[in-house]
């Protein structure tokens, strides 16, 4: 069995907005030290909501990373003392305006392990209810209904870029076929 290297170090490099970046080293069992880069990053929320069992709502929303417009489902950082299922409520609340009646846990994932921390619940909400959104004064989102039809072609037409809502619609694909 391949022992887990021992941490020895850690050096703040960078301190941004949502997230630091640190050098870590690393000394095998064998006693061979390494180094890597690691993006600390908050966990966070990923929600595909039903308004009824064939339409979902997704988001157009401005991405300052690549400077464009990108297709996604409502999402969000989980805020200091907030549990994942009350952060994917609030986010359902900013970002298109609904409170669910219902969440499901459809699973956690890491999305990018190789340097970052980041963990994403991935939930389904359900039983939705009109409320208002509240955005962020940093976000430009626009939201929008399509069938679940609809949303697998944007996925095999390679219009849904935004790799997240590609699981969460995976994922509920998957469960959904699982349980009929």
């Amino acid at each position: 069995m391949v022992l887990k290297p021992v941490k020895l170090s850690e050096e703040l490099l960078f301190k941004g907005l949502r997230f630091q970046v640190v050098r870590r080293s690393y000394a095998k069992s064998e006693g061979e030290v390494f180094r890597r880069d690691v993006v600390l990053f908050p966990e966070a929320v990923v929600v595909l909501p039903f308004i009824d069992g064939e339409r979902i709502i997704l988001i157009k929303q401005f991405r300052p990373s690549i400077e464009d417009y990108i297709v996604e489902v409502p999402a969000g950082v989980i805020d200091s003392g907030e549990t994942p299922e009350e952060a994917a409520r609030r986010e359902l609340e900013e970002e298109i305006g609904y409170i669910p009646g219902e969440l499901t846990l459809l699973g956690e994932y890491y999305p990018t392990p190789g340097y970052s921390t980041e963990k994403m619940y991935f939930y389904l909400a359900r039983n939705l209810r009109y409320v208002g959104a509240k955005p962020e004064k940093y976000e430009i989102i626009e939201p929008f209904t399509v069938t679940l039809k609809e949303a697998y072609s944007m996925v095999e037409e390679n219009v849904l870029k935004d790799m997240k809502t590609v699981l969460a619609l995976l994922l509920y694909s998957f469960k959904h076929s699982i349980e009929r």
